[in-house]
């Protein structure tokens, strides 16, 4: 089986071309072929055979017929409205991130049209439909829909900060934020609170000796903007510096209003960093540390100040959260049974995330007999089934 992945753009900095990319090498290894359809690309994804093509239903067929195609699976507009033309000729493959609110743009008119064509012409005439989080799922209205979180093991694993020098306390506290910088995401990624979030810290909580941070694609210009708020901003940064500054800090932060998943905020928790999110959007399905106002949020940062303890002790339950059921062969598998494909003899095969009834079961019982009477009980358990058994007498 061969699969024609289909978006907008493939460059950096946008979150679509990162999830093909990292979606692609896990499906090869199943046996699956992938390339990629899009209206332009930076030439930065080498690693896979990229096509730009025009978002109609003879380019998308011709394209898909040339290399052999057996499913197109479309990231989004335009390329969503293509795909009933193509049913019926090849597998279609509604694949559904979300889209933030309408109110939130200047063309909310046309995002709201094309939102209600989605449902009326899109989903009901695709053989699959695919939501990256049970808040897509809702969002878009298609319960019929297939859940496929997004994987996080593209990040470098260096384990939790357990290991590393702890932060002096009498260091300031390094707080920093992921985001795109210009006008268009700005609006619902909660750049406008930024300041306000800073002001509760420092005013209201107390929260002097802190620096604040800002990395995220943008101009000079919003560089320059960002830089005279008093935020040290890193512009444009590569995915190495990505990742060294999300592991370096000690807090991470987002506050957007809407997320499908918010692959920054997981990127972070993967690194180690205790990492705060408003609870909006898919935010509580991602990160353990979900708060429903900037004030708690803010009360928070100066509890990481005041207990350097308290920071590493949340930025390991952060690792552990995402690493413990974010995973991109698991979010390949999961569309490659949904597609009805056979993993290639000798790959690893498909395990449902969590394991089997059984293991579910035993570690539920485990947690409920921990809550009930404490770590001795169960490890009196344990031992119990470890112990050889006496010998049948005779």
């Amino acid at each position: 089986m061969k699969v024609l992945m289909a978006a907008p753009v493939m460059a950096r900095g946008f979150g679509l071309p990162e999830v093909i990319a990292a979606l692609a090498p896990e499906l090869e290894r199943l046996g699956v072929g992938c390339e990629v359809a899009c209206l332009s690309s930076d030439g930065l994804f080498d690693q896979l055979p990229v096509h730009e093509v025009e978002p109609t239903p003879e380019a998308v067929l011709a394209l898909a017929n040339r290399i052999g195609a057996d499913v197109v699976v479309a990231h989004g507009s335009p390329f969503f409205e293509v795909l009933p033309a193509l049913r019926g000729k090849v597998r279609t493959v509604a694949y559904e991130h979300g889209e933030p609110p309408a109110v939130l743009f200047d063309d909310a008119a046309e995002r709201a049209r094309r939102e209600k064509y989605k449902v009326d012409h899109v989903y009901a005439h695709v053989d699959d439909v695919v939501a990256i989080s049970e808040f897509i799922r809702s969002e878009i209205g298609w319960p019929d829909a297939t859940v496929i979180p997004n994987g996080v093991d593209h990040i470098r694993d260096l384990g939790t900060k357990e290991w590393l020098p702890p932060r002096p306390p009498d260091a300031p506290l390094r707080v920093g934020l992921l985001m795109r910088l210009g006008e268009g995401e700005a609006r619902y990624k909660g750049n406008d609170m930024l300041e306000y979030l800073r002001r509760l810290a420092t005013e209201r909580h107390g929260l002097v000796d802190a620096r604040w941070e800002v990395m995220g694609r943008g101009s000079d210009t919003d560089a320059a903007r960002v830089a005279a708020a008093g935020f040290r901003c890193h512009l444009n940064a590569t995915n190495a510096e990505r990742e060294e500054y999300l592991r370096g800090l000690d807090v991470f932060v987002t506050l957007s209003k809407w997320e499908g998943c918010n692959l920054p905020l997981v990127e972070a928790q993967a690194l180690g960093t205790a990492s705060l999110a408003l609870d909006t959007g898919a935010h509580p399905e991602f990160a353990p540390l979900c708060f429903s106002s900037l004030d708690l949020m803010a009360a928070q940062l100066r509890a990481y100040a005041d207990d350097p303890l308290l920071l590493r002790a949340h930025g390991d339950l952060c690792y552990r959260y995402v690493r413990g059921q974010m995973s991109w062969p698991d979010s390949a598998a999961a569309l490659v049974r949904l597609l009805g494909a056979e993993p290639a003899a000798g790959r690893r095969r498909w395990r449902r995330r969590g394991g089997d009834s059984a293991v579910r079961r035993r570690l539920t019982n485990a947690r409920d007999l921990y809550q009930a009477e404490g770590a001795g009980a169960v490890a009196r358990v344990a031992l119990g089934k470890v112990r050889p058994k006496p010998a049948d007498s005779e």
